[in-house]
């Protein structure tokens, strides 16, 4: 399921992050990895962009990075 799909306040575990290994690498390093809890805090106008928590550290994602991230609910 994309990161897209979750609700607001859901918690989820990240399955797969499929973009290119710079950008993933950069998430990486704000820890966001496989495996990792994480939380859907906003969601903005139709949804173009969205924020989320991990780790007590609040990232804000485009959508279109959000499409590649595979979640499932936890």
């Amino acid at each position: 399921m994309c990161l897209l799909n979750m609700n607001k306040d859901q918690y989820c575990v990240i399955d797969a992050i499929n973009l290119d290994s710079s950008f993933k690498c950069r998430l990486a390093a704000m820890g966001l990895c496989k495996n990792e809890k994480i939380c859907v805090k906003q969601f903005g106008l139709f949804k173009s962009t969205l924020q989320i928590e991990v780790n007590r550290t609040l990232i804000a994602l485009r959508k279109d990075e959000a499409m590649h991230i595979e979640v499932h609910a936890a």
